[in-house]
């Protein structure tokens, strides 16, 4: 009797193994893991004009009120060297709206990028010059933002995850009502017109 229920449970044990075995093994998007969420698409865009699919990262999400707080590392770049060339981090705030959300502010906390790209254009020409064409906007807004000739694999690549990450940020949160337009308190204006 012993002996049949040790044969038996070897059998029950093999004949689970051996379905296993044969089993397929989930799809990556099906494995779930702490912070998976925070995982999202990009189409990286290279000099050439080639896309390519990246992922971007989520380093920190913060929900108020009537808007989120984000903070996204990507890869700008990947035209030179790696010495020059790492992850940029990318401060955004984005109200949230009845018809999706809007950027309110928008900035580098880590530039990852080439200090002077090849054409001479610095860091500091994008930041004051380019990146605040997009406050104020939604996603529907940003492909026709120009690019910066001579930056233009970084311009193009910042417009690419603005739009990933709205992309995000729509799909997760809504409002009652259509997002405010953003006004600078220090100095009362508006990027209308971006």
């Amino acid at each position: 009797m012993k002996k049949a229920v040790i044969v038996a449970a070897a059998v029950a044990a093999l004949l689970s193994l051996a379905s296993c075995a044969g089993a397929p093994s989930p799809a990556p998007s099906a494995v779930s893991f702490p912070g998976a969420a925070r995982i999202i698409p990009v189409t990286h865009i290279d000099g050439f004009g080639t896309p390519t699919d990246e992922l971007a990262w989520i380093a920190w999400e913060f929900e108020a009120q009537t808007y989120v707080r984000y903070q996204i590392v990507y890869i700008s770049c990947t035209c030179r060297q790696e010495s020059v060339n790492k992850q940029s981090m990318l401060f955004l705030e984005i109200a949230k709206g009845s018809t999706g959300g809007r950027i309110h502010r928008i900035f580098f906390d880590f530039w990852g990028d080439s200090p002077v790209m090849p054409e001479g254009n610095t860091r500091a020409e994008i930041e004051e010059g380019y990146v605040p064409k997009f406050v104020n906007v939604k996603s529907a807004d940003i492909d026709p933002i120009d690019t910066i000739a001579g930056a233009t694999v970084t311009t193009i690549n910042l417009k690419q995850i603005t739009k990933a990450v709205l992309a995000y940020h729509d799909a997760k949160y809504t409002a009652a009502t259509e997002a405010p337009m953003y006004v600078d308190a220090t100095s009362s204006a508006t990027s209308e017109g971006w």
